[in-house]
């Protein structure tokens, strides 16, 4: 059956999340934006740790309250309207939790997913992206090896969101005996494990309020149990929870695009020229018809993927067509959006300004537009 609305559940949850996003995370958007580079700003933290976010993507069994990946989307659509850096280090922390999902042992989940639930902690990294291999995921210069009863870790992840303030790390390596695919391994790495090292924090255009920098392995010696699959099993996992995430991130493209759109329509009902408002003219009225019309097309290509999730069948052709769509939305919407508002928008002080530098990064994380294309055209 084919559904284009939300249960009367979905929909006291995205009330309850734009509530959210509207009173607590909108008026932190700018502020955050004109810190300096740092770690994660603790009103965010306190945010999350209020709402338990991170329990919504864990099963009941190990203490959460888990949702389905539609609803899911909803939520973060909803935060990402509010604070597109709330959002992300938010997903950063779900990334890490749903590779523990797919492959973690029982005995995982009982140690560290409680942690994501514990207000002092509650943060993760999911470490694969190195700085020489940008989207290529088939092997590592991080390596691994098995020595006296434990993996050692040697390498360097460049950049890692989160980097600083997690409790734990999921690093994927490379067995120093086999380079190729079948010997990437996926890690958990505590914060606390010796041989771990940070970079400065980036100083970025997008995205300003997610800390990211470089994180080093030096022999870092963690126990035999922390290998999260069986050996051998890592590409698989990574790309796993990598087609999930483009759902994710898809989500998140539409609510910075609607946010551009919304700032954008306002804008043009009240901007008066020669006693009209601007949006009375074809030329504005027309761009913000398209914007509004893909939207919608982006909204339903998510859903549609997140409820292929759901139905536990193949859903990587539509996670890729919905993160593609709505990452190329997201740059059109605040691009169309600056030209609305002119000068209005230029100033640092402005959202308009800050959804323009973070939607430029939407087409780059979890794969580039073209990544996503051939990833489509291999499906066919």
């Amino acid at each position: 059956m084919i559904a284009f609305s939300l249960s009367e559940k979905q929909k006291a949850i995205q009330q309850k999340f734009h509530a959210l996003a509207e009173s607590g995370l909108r008026p932190l958007v700018i502020p955050v934006d004109q810190e300096a580079p740092g770690s994660i700003d603790s009103r965010y933290l306190r945010i999350m740790a209020r709402e338990n976010l991170n329990a919504l993507l864990i099963p009941r069994e190990y203490g959460g309250k888990e949702l389905d990946c539609v609803t899911l989307a909803v939520l973060i659509e909803e935060i990402t309207w509010g604070s597109g850096d709330f959002s992300s280090i938010y997903q950063t922390n779900l990334h890490a939790i749903k590779t523990m999902l797919i492959a973690g042992t029982h005995e995982q989940k009982m140690e560290f997913l409680p942690q994501m639930m514990d207000p002092k902690k509650g943060i993760a990294s999911f470490c694969h992206t190195e700085f020489k291999g940008g989207s290529d995921s088939s092997s590592f210069t991080t390596t691994a090896r098995l020595e006296k009863g434990c993996y050692v870790l040697n390498g360097t992840k460049n950049p890692v969101m989160n980097a600083g303030d997690a409790c734990f790390f999921v690093v994927w390596a490379s067995m120093e005996n086999d380079p190729g695919r079948s010997g990437i391994n996926a890690f958990i790495v505590p914060r606390e494990s010796a041989g771990i090292s940070y970079g400065s924090y980036y100083d970025k255009s997008g995205y300003r309020g997610v800390p990211m920098r470089k994180v080093s392995f030096r022999n870092v010696k963690i126990p035999k149990n922390n290998l999260i699959g069986p050996a051998g099993s890592g590409y698989l996992t990574l790309m796993q929870a990598v087609d999930w995430g483009r759902v994710l991130v898809g989500a998140s493209c539409v609510g910075l695009a609607r946010a551009a759109i919304e700032l954008a329509l306002d804008y043009a009902k009240k901007r008066n020229i020669k006693g009209r408002p601007i949006i009375s003219n074809q030329g504005v009225a027309f761009m913000l018809a398209e914007l509004s019309t893909q939207l919608e097309a982006a909204r339903l290509l998510v859903w549609k993927a997140c409820r292929l999730i759901d139905e536990g069948v193949d859903y990587t052709s539509a996670a890729s067509m919905a993160k593609l769509f709505a990452s190329e939305l997201a740059v059109r919407a605040a691009s169309d959006g600056l030209l609305i508002l002119g000068q209005e928008g230029i100033y640092r002080s402005a959202l308009m300004d800050k959804l323009q530098r973070d939607a430029q990064l939407t087409r780059i994380v979890e794969g580039t537009s073209q990544i996503q294309k051939a990833i489509i055209a291999s499906q066919l």
